[in-house]
This record gives structure tokens, sequence and C-alpha cells, in this order.
């Protein structure tokens, strides 16, 4: 193989990468979120929706006041809540596995590592909030 033919092959992987790592990030994304939360709307249990209301909207406002990595904020509260509801090990898993790839692609494409970390940090403390207040108050 010629050094061109090599160097050509090497950026076609490298944006597959990219492009890869990108569509994984994208499960934290906003309109992930709003696509989900459709969904949890029409199961018509207000417990579940306003859970992930109430966790959404932290995490937003979080991200708002905070440099944290809204999309490893959001994948987490996603990952949480629709394993609790599916309760199924063999979703979880998955959903889990996903999950890590999300972050690992957050890290592959030069996301700051701190502000990632306190993505999961602040996605875990509003998802523990919203099913807390949510368990309290309805």
């Amino acid at each position: 193989m010629k050094k061109e033919e090599k160097s050509v092959s090497s950026s076609v992987k490298k944006e597959w990468l990219k492009e890869t790592a990108r569509d994984f990030v994208a499960l934290g994304s906003i309109p992930f979120f709003i696509l989900v939360l459709v969904r949890v709307y029409l199961l018509d249990n207000s417990n579940y929706f306003t859970q992930f209301i109430i966790a959404g909207v932290l995490v937003i406002l979080v991200s708002l006041l905070f440099k944290i990595n809204l999309y490893s904020g959001l994948g987490f509260v996603i990952l949480i809540f629709t394993s609790l509801y599916y309760d199924e090990t063999r979703y979880s898993i998955f959903a889990a596995i996903a999950y890590i790839v999300l972050i690992f692609s957050l890290y592959y494409l030069g996301k700051d590592k701190k502000e990632v970390i306190k993505g999961v940090f602040f996605g875990g403390v509003c998802t523990g909030i919203a099913y807390y207040l949510t368990n309290l108050f309805f």
C-alpha cells in the first residue's frame, strides 16, 4: 500500500470514529431528551413523567450556572430513569454500556474531562433529587 493510500485510509477511519462518537454523544442531547420525554408522557404515568421533567430541568439549570457537560448530565438522567422503568437487567446493561461509550466519546472529541465528570455528578444529584421529590409529593 502506498503512503498516500494509507494516509487516506487513516483519515477516513478517524472521520468515521468522530462521526460515531458524535452519534453517541447525541444520546445526551436536549432533542433526544425531549424525544424520550414525549415517549414517557405517552405512557400515561405522571410519576415517571414528573421525575424526568424535574431532573431534566435541574440538569439544564445547573449547566447554565456551572461549567458542566450537559450531555453527560442528561445522559445520566436518561440512563437511570429508563433503567428503573424497564426494570430489565439486559436493558440496564445495554443502556449502561451506551452511556459509558457516550462518556468516552466526549473524551475522544476533546471535551474537558472535569466538565464531563461534573456533568455525571450533577446528573446523578439531579436524578436523586427528582426521584426523592416525586416520591415525596406524588
